[in-house]
């Protein structure tokens, strides 16, 4: 019998409106490897909310939208962040891509020191998974090799 989740107070995590959270969450688990903590039914045995889990602090709740527009409609401009602590970033790709999902970006080393990939969930919301610091640099050395952005306008 697995252990019981532990519970605490989280000081921030997303929830999302999903089209179908019995199935999100399932794709969750499944594609990615988020840990159940909780499901909550409405009157009908309908699952209206999934708390999910990637690491300690990195919580995500996913809430019933019903009137969801469908897979690839909802979430565009949001992107969550999760960092990868146990495993790599490849790893995590290859999970997701077993499991059929959208890769977005495939795992790539990025100029501030990290490894990433980016993954569609089946609403559309934006995945990113880093792994990091890839060489042991200091903040300074990593902006002086980061690419030069434009000076904001005044």
């Amino acid at each position: 019998m697995p252990a019981a989740p532990d519970i605490y107070p989280m000081p921030s995590f997303p929830v999302l409106e999903v089209a179908d959270p019995a199935h999100s969450a399932s794709w969750y688990q499944d594609a990615l490897g988020f840990q159940d903590v909780f499901t909550m039914a409405n009157p009908d045995g309908l699952v209206s909310l999934s708390h999910l889990r990637w690491t300690r602090y990195a919580d995500l709740l996913l809430r019933s939208d019903s009137d969801s527009p469908g897979p690839g409609e909802k979430g565009r401009g949001v992107t969550l962040t999760f960092a990868v602590t146990d495993g790599t970033v490849d790893a995590v790709a290859e999970r997701a891509r077993q499991h059929g999902a959208q890769i977005l970006s495939e795992p790539e080393d990025k100029p501030w020191n990290a490894r990433e990939c980016t993954v569609a969930d089946p609403d559309g919301f934006q995945l990113t998974f880093t792994q990091g610091p890839l060489k042991p640099l200091d903040f300074n050395r990593v902006m002086a090799g980061a690419p030069d952005t434009p000076d904001p306008k005044p």
